[in-house]
């Protein structure tokens, strides 16, 4: 039986001999695989091992658009796609970025599948670590500076100020720092070098500085301050600074700073949030704010709107067949007992299941009673839809 390919649906892989070995391709995206073993025959490209042995590249892309998959997320957070699997034997495959071409590798059958160029790219690679990490800081000139050179203290790895991340004294890089950690990127130009503990007092100064901000001895930067800043730090190619501003977790940092390397997409996504500014909005789960003349304004929706938005998400998800959302929409214990794909395969086999949707779709038209905990869409005089409170959102629990 043919092979899926990882990146296009409902596309078998087809054989493909390079040289002396035959590996498999993908007709549609020119997509290389390459079973365990295979790819240490090419001499002239790095073994498969070589990128399994890369500490902290332990995240995934999905399969739709490329984002990053953090471990414990079952689909993509950001567009609900399933992550990228190994044709072989299934299981996820881990995102590595190296110093030519990102490639994405099987922890389990150490197979290695490369997109349309990567092949080559890797040509001649004896060093496959990722390039450093872009500097917002000029290059170091002194040797003051240069005595500043510092290890990560997690992976070990060098590390230059400007690099750095220090929590509680120590110092970290920019993939293994942990939340709430301050960029050494934010020193001011002209931070005198010196020795290991001299650089490490700077940083944790600085990390109790920003600390007192947050508990209120500063100001705090509103959500339009930290977008321009995101904005400016992108168009100055300010990559630490501009990550540091997202809520992305640390393993999504070298895809992020892959995809901001181009400076045309840099400046289009800098014009992007300008423009966006002025009708800038500040969300939670629970809470909504729009900027306003007057300053930031509390929205406060219908206690119906809510509910309604909820359920007619669910219902357009299964009409499109879009069963990660759908599964998404569910409350806790749901999520709980299904996989996007259990999921499907009850709808399919629940013959009333086509009538299920058709009521809950009348009842959207009708009353809905809110409470504390959730609310209620009645189905007549003894059934209803009923949806339940969850961190602040309403879930789908139950369509009788």
């Amino acid at each position: 039986m043919a092979r899926p390919c990882p990146l296009c649906e409902n596309q078998p892989l087809r054989p493909l001999r390079v040289s002396h070995v035959e590996i498999d391709t993908c007709p549609r995206c020119h997509g290389l695989w390459f079973d365990r073993g295979e790819l240490e025959r090419f001499p002239d490209r790095p073994s498969a091992r070589s990128f399994l042995a890369m500490k902290g590249q332990t995240f995934s892309r999905c399969r739709k658009s490329g984002h990053p998959v953090g471990r414990a997320e079952a689909v993509c957070p950001t567009c609900r796609s399933e992550p990228v699997r190994c044709p072989a034997c299934a299981e996820r495959l881990r995102r590595v970025v190296t110093s030519a071409s990102p490639v994405d590798v099987c922890a389990s059958c150490e197979g290695v599948w490369l997109d349309a160029g990567a092949f080559e790219a890797l040509a001649g690679v004896t060093d496959t670590r990722p390039p450093p990490t872009p500097s917002v800081m000029p290059p170091a000139r002194s040797s003051a500076t240069a005595a500043a050179a510092m290890e990560c203290s997690r992976c070990g790895v060098g590390l230059q100020v400007s690099e750095a991340y220090a929590y509680d004294g120590d110092v970290y890089c920019g993939a293994c720092r942990p939340p709430g950690s301050v960029s050494g990127a934010a020193m001011k130009k002209g931070t005198p070098g010196g020795p290991l503990r001299r650089v490490l007092g700077a940083l944790t100064t600085l990390s109790l500085a920003v600390s007192g901000v947050v508990t209120g001895c500063a100001h705090t930067p509103g959500p339009s301050e930290v977008a321009a800043s995101y904005a400016q730090a992108l168009e100055e190619n300010r990559l630490a600074d501009a990550y540091a501003l997202t809520s992305a977790p640390a393993e999504a940092r070298p895809v992020f700073l892959e995809h901001y390397a181009d400076a045309s997409v840099r400046q289009a996504r800098a014009k992007e949030v300008r423009e966006a500014l002025p009708g800038l909005q500040a969300r939670a789960p629970a809470l909504t704010l729009v900027q306003a003349q007057e300053g930031w304004r509390v929205v406060e929706e219908k206690p119906e709107d809510a509910p309604r938005t909820a359920l007619k998400g669910f219902l357009d998800a299964v009409g499109a067949s879009n069963w990660n959302k759908a599964w998404s929409l569910l409350s806790d214990p749901l999520r709980a007992r299904y996989t996007p794909e259990r999921l499907r395969e009850d709808f399919k086999r629940e013959p009333l299941s086509a009538e299920r949707v058709r009521r809950a779709r009348l009842a959207l038209e009708g009353d809905v009673r809110v409470t504390a905990s959730g609310a209620e869409f009645p189905l007549g005089t003894d059934r209803a839809v009923r949806l339940v409170r969850e961190a602040g959102e309403y879930r789908v629990a139950a369509i009788e």
